[in-house]
């Protein structure tokens, strides 16, 4: 049965409905020249058949369409949150990219992308944080100055953002997670992610060729973060590593909504969250070690605990949050 769906769909049979190579296919579904139906058969089919060699032809269709900036930072590493908020985790790696952001050679300069969704997701906790801007360009300078940067995928890749509410409907996140790593207006070349152990090959696979160092938390299918013992594999020139993570498992904070998380984060980085520090600079090791600053978990984890109590960061946090004010009212000031 998936052999013949497989040749329906992806078959040589014309120009007319699913049928094409796989590139027709996913210009005719990057150009809105499928129905609702068909887009949504289209996204079944690759959530359920996932491979890097069809993820590597909707690749190729998206930097075919793709028009933007082109900027590389190759200093920057790209943390990659699923699009689903989570709601019973605070968001660790976002509050420790903030703290690695005042390394004094800038070593980390990280960088987050997303949407705004009906059911909330990371770009949401970034609006209730205030430090999201309205262009790409802002959102440049940001990532240059602060060493941290959002972009809007809205303002990068609308041809997935018009989307969403397919995406959200069939819980989907393969085609446009993926995709993204590839297409992002920011080429880094260091990546955080998280996936299930069972997808960890997949993963390697297509990212491979991809980023030049790599790491994959092992257990938190999207989700990156580390808030309990975990394993993570790193990837860099050819050559696999594993680290395992020895921590207790975070105690449950609730079900938090994106103003919540907004709120977690701003009371750990002012330091009145003492038990979730350790966290905080767990995280902050995991940056450090993809980003090949340091050669430890053990190591990155005091880096990130002695600058983290060096600095006032609710004042570094009302910093930034002033810097993204004032790119926005500039921004609409000159029009």
């Amino acid at each position: 049965m998936k052999r013949i769906f497989f040749r329906t769909l992806f078959g040589s049979y014309g120009n007319e409905s699913l049928t094409g190579s796989t590139v027709d296919i996913m210009r005719k579904f990057l150009g809105g020249k499928l129905s609702d139906v068909k887009t949504a058969s289209l996204l079944t089919f690759l959530k359920y058949h996932r491979s890097p060699y069809i993820y590597g032809k909707v690749i190729d269709v998206l930097r075919d369409k793709l028009e933007g900036i082109d900027l590389l930072v190759p200093d920057s590493i790209e943390i990659g949150y699923s699009y689903r908020l989570k709601k019973d985790t605070p968001y660790f790696m976002i509050a420790s990219a903030i703290v690695l952001s005042l390394l004094p050679r800038s070593d980390i300069k990280a960088v987050f992308h997303g949407d705004n969704l009906s059911k909330g997701s990371t770009k949401d906790i970034f609006d209730h944080l205030g430090i999201t801007v309205l262009t790409n360009k802002d959102s440049e300078s940001m990532l240059k100055n602060l060493n941290i940067g959002f972009f809007n995928r809205s303002l990068f890749l609308p041809s997935l953002s018009d989307l969403n509410y397919l995406r959200e409907e069939l819980n989907i996140d393969d085609v446009f997670s993926y995709a993204e790593k590839f297409v992002s207006p920011v080429g880094s070349l260091y990546h955080i992610t998280g996936a299930d152990i069972t997808d960890i090959d997949f993963y390697l696979d297509l990212l491979k060729n991809r980023y030049e160092r790599f790491g994959i938390i092992a257990g938190k299918r999207g989700f990156p973060d580390i808030v309990g013992s975990s394993e993570l594999v790193l990837f860099s020139k050819d050559r696999l590593k594993r680290f395992k993570i020895d921590i207790e498992h975070i105690s449950s904070v609730g079900k938090l909504s994106p103003k919540d998380h907004s709120e977690f984060i701003k009371e750990l980085l002012s330091k009145r969250l003492k038990s979730y520090e350790k966290y905080l600079f767990i995280n902050g090791a995991v940056l450090l070690l993809v980003r090949g600053v340091v050669g430890s978990i053990e190591e990155g984890y005091e880096i990130t605990k002695d600058i983290f109590y060096s600095y006032d960061y609710s004042q570094i946090l009302r910093n930034i949050q002033r810097y993204s004010d004032y790119l926005n009212y500039k921004n609409i000031y000159e029009l």
